[in-house]
């Protein structure tokens, strides 16, 4: 059991050495360091940062994209103590200087020199100065910025000291030795989807935590491969990581336009993805299908394994069952599927044969599990890669909680789920309206609070807002949760996010958000009509489908724009949402949307979208305001 993640990271260095630790793509061909040559390169990176005077628990800027150098940068700034502030560069200028203010970085590792340039721009405004610059990437630009020392400087400088046994070296054996359970290893600022960013202080035993208890789950061995594209910025891609090199796994970045030959070339075992992730490859594989001009038969293999997995899965007791059934019910239930299985068990045995093994064929082939978290995944995306043999280990969590709270155990997956929570995790739901313990009540929906190792310290500098989630120990996760007979957590909605009408009828968004995108005709959307007599959706359409329905049409106009405001298209429209919204579907009829608009300009992250892809309800509230009053007129 790790009791920091220091130690844990050291402890891989050694168990670890002769295996290839991490590999990323320059040009056509990988590079690669084995755990040894990644220690070494940590080691001389640390020592140089302490000659340059970085202290322990310093705070020091983190500002780069998923690569092997964050990593590197990350870890150095482990062994000495320090703080790291880590941010992507799709931040804006004026974010990144809010951050490195707030959290006073005087030295920070940026990935590019043209991330100096523009930090330098806002943090003029801001008034606040930058000592030093680390540039991860090592390329110099045409003119010399003063601030700025190349990673192959460092590293030599550190080189060096090590070779005379510097007093360098003695400092940073004194610091690691010094290194406490409740030392804060990072600084995250969420951007949310409302208010200035906070940051959560997050302490090396949150993620020592992580590393023993999500272990005993997925049970990572050193022969397992990873591929990630996550930013590592980004909790759950950052932990991901951490459990990958603790345990000897080899990390592959890699990146949208490569990930497919990187599947196929390096055959991982593991890749997490958030579930925009999984809804690009399901869009992409039922697009080529569709182009194939077997979508028919494949329709029928779908159909016939989902019903096959739910079945055999009814047999298991592993159902998302929020009240026990009586015994009867179940008997017979169970005989039906026992029946279905029988019937189906051929026929899925057929498809796998003919379809679903050449879809598996393009992850590499060697997939055990495909992880996934950020946001909540979409059913029908669930029950498609279970019917064709991938699982998806879906977690539940939050950057606070750094982040796992729960995730699916494989031996017991029950799709619509988050899994349990985690070992020494204590789980509460309380009524967002009444204020009572609802946990132990059947079929309950309630605000979930959580204690455990995994919460985090704090807010940096925010002690208000720290009260404002965390009482007595107990974090208030903002999620509105309902709890299987198993205690599996299910996910229905955001507290803050639900929408009231005028009648006084709640209504929860995302389910109804989650079923329009099972249309391939659309992209993104958000469901409004607070204080309205009922709700309206903005729709953003997927541009490519609609491109084939309007050329099949012979609809005129030169694109999006265009196409949403003729007749045909918005008949379409309307009647993929009755479609998928309707009481057969399981909405009531308040839950109808009766009016909706498309729009030509997708959600956009640091806009719309939270950097976890997650809508900031407000900001897109306000940018078509007009619009929505429009609707509802």
């Amino acid at each position: 059991m790790y009791t920091t993640l220091t130690e844990a990271l050291k402890t891989a260095f050694v168990s670890h050495s002769g295996r290839i630790a991490v590999r990323w793509r320059e040009g056509k061909n990988y590079k690669e360091l084995t755990f040894a040559e990644l220690e070494k390169k940590v080691n001389e990176f640390a020592i140089g940062l302490i000659s340059f005077g970085v202290k322990a628990k310093e705070n020091v800027g983190l500002i780069a994209d998923v690569s092997h150098e964050w990593s590197l940068g990350d870890f150095a700034l482990q062994m000495i103590g320090a703080v790291d502030v880590p941010r992507g560069t799709d931040s804006t200028a004026d974010e990144l200087a809010f951050i490195l203010k707030h959290a006073g970085c005087k030295t920070a590792l940026v990935i590019n020199t043209a991330e100096i340039e523009k930090i330098e721009k806002a943090l003029k405004k801001a008034k606040h100065t930058i000592k030093k610059y680390i540039v991860l990437d090592n390329k110099k630009p045409k003119k010399k910025i003063s601030k700025a020392v190349m990673l192959d400087e460092l590293l030599e400088k550190g080189r060096k000291i090590i070779e005379k046994s510097g007093k360098e070296v003695k400092e940073i054996e004194k610091r690691q030795k010094n290194i406490k359970p409740e030392d804060i290893a990072t600084i995250i600022y969420t951007s949310g989807t409302t208010g200035e960013p906070k940051g959560a202080m997050l302490t090396q035993a949150n993620f020592a935590s992580q590393l023993n208890e999500i272990q005993k789950i997925i049970h990572f061995k050193p022969e397992h491969k990873a591929l990630t594209l996550l930013p590592p910025w980004h909790i759950f891609g950052r932990t991901s990581e951490y459990l990958f090199y603790t345990y000897g796994l080899s990390i592959t970045y890699t990146d949208i336009k490569n990930i497919g030959e990187d599947m196929r070339n390096i055959k991982p075992t593991h890749v997490p993805a958030v579930p925009r992730i999984w809804e690009g490859v399901y869009n992409k594989i039922i697009g080529n299908i569709k182009k194939s001009g077997k979508e028919g038969i494949f329709n029928v293999f779908k159909s016939i394994g989902v019903l096959y997995f739910h079945s055999k899965k009814r047999l298991l007791n592993q159902e998302r069952l929020f009240k026990k059934r009586n015994p009867v019910s179940d008997i017979i239930l169970k005989i039906i599927a026992f029946i279905l299985v029988v019937l189906t068990a051929p026929l899925n045995a057929l498809g796998n044969i003919l379809v679903f093994k050449k879809i598996r064929a393009a992850t590499g082939g060697n997939l055990i599990a495909s992880i996934s978290g950020g946001g909540a995944l979409p059913g029908h995306i669930d029950d498609f890669f279970a019917a064709i043999g991938i699982n998806i280990l879906e977690g539940y969590g939050l950057t606070e909680t750094s982040p796992v709270i729960s995730v699916r155990p494989s031996k017991h997956l029950v799709v619509g789920t988050v899994g349990p929570p985690l070992s020494g995790t204590e789980i509460k739901l309380i009524d967002p309206i009444t204020g009572k313990d609802v946990t132990k009540i059947p079929n309950a929906r309630g605000t979930l609070y959580i204690k455990g190792p995994q919460v985090m310290k704090g807010y940096y500098k925010n002690p208000k807002k720290t009260a404002e989630v965390i009482d007595k120990g107990w974090f208030n996760t903002g999620d509105l949760v309902a709890l299987t007979v198993d205690k599996h957590i299910c996910i229905v909605g955001r507290t803050k996010d639900t929408i009231v009408l005028l009648g006084g009828e709640n209504i929860e968004p995302t389910p109804i958000e989650e079923r329009l995108k099972q249309s391939s005709y659309i992209d993104q959307n958000m469901v409004v009509g607070q204080d309205k007599k009922n709700i309206g959706a903005l729709i953003v359409p997927n541009e490519e489908e609609l491109k084939g329905f309007v050329k099949q049409n012979q609809i005129k106009g030169a694109g999006l724009n265009e196409w949403i405001e003729d007749p045909a298209v918005i008949a379409l429209y309307k009647s993929e949402i009755s479609k998928l919204i309707n009481a057969n579907t399981g909405f009531k009829t308040f839950e109808r949307i009766s009016t909706f608009r498309l729009i030509p300009k997708p959600f956009e992250k640091g806009l719309e979208l939270t950097n976890k892809l997650s809508v900031k309800r407000h900001v897109v509230t306000e940018m078509y305001s007009k619009l929505i009053d429009e609707m509802f007129k």
